[in-house]
């Protein structure tokens, strides 16, 4: 996916792109920035064309990292419920007084996809940036001309 932003701020290798996302965008996040809603947001990019603060360059994210982030944060959870679900369907009477076993561990196991999702990011997160500075414009960023994520 490529957006067009100016770039603000440039720490050695990397540059802090100021992003204006349209409003169609508003509420997918699928470019990696988690941010809901429209409007300008920054985005740290990795600086491949060495731009400097003012350029209005072109930024590049790896679709790749998008559906597995995708799959890790709504799949893993889904997943992790129906299986709890059915475990506790499987299980209920098995435990006596405890009624509705199948409810309980949807929760737990739901719970448990939650803390693994989030260690998850936060491994990932420290060893990757989703998004590279692939080209420097020669004209002003005006904003988005059409409505094409």
């Amino acid at each position: 996916m490529e957006q067009v932003g100016l770039v603000v701020e440039v720490n050695e290798d990397k540059a802090i792109v100021a992003i204006q996302r349209h409003d169609v965008c508003a509420k997918c996040g699928g470019c990696g920035v988690a941010v809901s809603g429209a409007g300008e947001v920054q985005l740290e990019a990795l600086n491949k064309v060495n731009a400097v603060v003012g350029q209005t360059v072109k930024v590049a994210s790896d679709t790749a990292h998008v559906l597995k982030a995708s799959f890790m944060v709504y799949i893993v959870p889904m997943l992790a419920l129906l299986a709890g679900l059915y475990l506790g369907q499987q299980l209920d009477g098995s435990f006596g007084d405890i009624a509705r076993m199948d409810i309980i561990l949807g929760i737990v196991f739901l719970l448990v996809s939650y803390l693994l999702v989030r260690s998850y990011d936060r491994k990932v997160a420290s060893r990757q940036i989703a998004a590279a500075v692939i080209e420097i414009l020669p004209e002003p960023f005006s904003g988005p001309e059409d409505e094409k994520c």
